[in-house]
């Protein structure tokens, strides 16, 4: 029985005990209690017990009720809670909750330090819970969600993989976003930052490019000579490769990659000035130069750069040099690769 209806029915009953007591008799009765007497009729005196059991009744019934009450309260806030971490946790960014139940916290706080990752249909869940399981699935299926403009990306660390995925998904979908990412690195991750100068290096010319050579890494560099390979015009130049190379310790390797470049770009004259420097200023362009040499058919020119060297250097082109020298008609091409050039 509800309180409200237990005490309405216990103040009829005793009004009707009370009437009926008194309409079959009026009389009075006293009672001496530590010498005092009490006068008071006998209606009174049949309501006393009925309304200290009524007192009493009223009184543990408050307080289950009470107690009840707080339980259930209890329970409810920690349902809320509960919701909000899989909220969170479905946006991969699990924060602090706290619960007030024993049992709640017996497994909910797992949620604490946990990411969801949901791998079928799921049906009942709140507006809020779904709507962010559609985001999230929607971003690992490579589609950009403005984040944003559903305020939450405020509320992600830069660390974050949904975001960072997200982030991705946005690079691949809008232009301008790889230069917007680098122009304000301190705020992605850098597996985002590295994925804008990646796009940035398959798409743009070098003079969009050269802004970011701090940013470069020598693979990046040999993607740009690729390009330059396959014939795009990107504004290959001279004055662009040597503000390109700049600030890598090239090796051998590097040196000959570059070179097989350069002989289908500049002019046999600007190529050989070029390398010339280059292996003045760095010993392991020298192999790079000697190739050129052998590659134009400059062989006195060659002759002189290993006679000027000693004979334990440039094996693999002493060896083709005796061979040109005895009339055979090959190519540096046909004998010697990068492999061996720099051994």
């Amino acid at each position: 029985m509800r309180l409200g209806t237990y005490i309405v029915s216990g103040l009829v009953l005793m009004l009707i005990v009370g009437g009926a007591a008194y309409l079959i008799t009026p009389a009075s009765y006293s009672l001496s209690v530590l010498g005092i007497n009490i006068h008071l009729p006998i209606a009174v005196w049949v309501l006393l017990p009925m309304a200290l059991l009524y007192l009493v009744t009223i009184l543990h019934m408050a307080y289950h009720g009470t107690r009840d009450y707080l339980r259930k309260r209890k329970l409810l806030q920690d349902t809320e809670e509960l919701k909000d971490a899989l909220y969170w946790s479905l946006l991969k960014e699990p924060k602090e909750h706290r619960y007030s139940t024993p049992q709640m916290r017996e497994g909910a706080s797992l949620l604490n330090v946990s990411r969801l990752e949901v791998t079928g249909s799921i049906h009942g869940l709140s507006e809020k819970l779904s709507k962010t399981l559609e985001w999230v699935r929607e971003i690992e299926g490579g589609t950009y969600v403005d984040l944003k403009a559903k305020k939450i990306e405020r509320f992600l660390s830069r660390e974050n993989p949904l975001l960072i995925r997200n982030q991705l998904n946005r690079l691949e979908q809008e232009k301008g976003f790889a230069e917007e990412v680098l122009q304000s690195k301190e705020f992605y991750d850098e597996a985002v930052a590295r994925k804008a100068l990646e796009i940035l290096v398959t798409r743009e010319d070098l003079y969009k490019l050269k802004k970011y050579i701090p940013f470069l890494s020598k693979e990046q560099l040999f993607t740009i000579l690729d390009r330059v390979d396959a014939g795009e015009e990107i504004g290959f130049s001279q004055e662009m490769l040597e503000a390109f190379i700049a600030p890598f310790k090239l090796d051998c390797r590097d040196f000959m990659r570059i070179a097989r470049t350069t002989h289908k770009q500049f002019t046999p004259d600007q190529n050989l000035a070029l390398f010339k420097r280059l292996a003045k200023e760095q010993e392991k362009a020298q192999n790079a130069y000697l190739y050129l040499l052998f590659e134009y058919e400059m062989l006195d020119n060659a002759r002189q750069f290993l006679e000027e060297h000693d004979e334990q250097e440039f094996k693999s082109f002493r060896a083709f040099f005796i061979l040109k020298r005895g009339k055979y008609h090959y190519k540096i091409d046909d004998l010697i690769d990068i492999d061996i050039a720099c051994r």
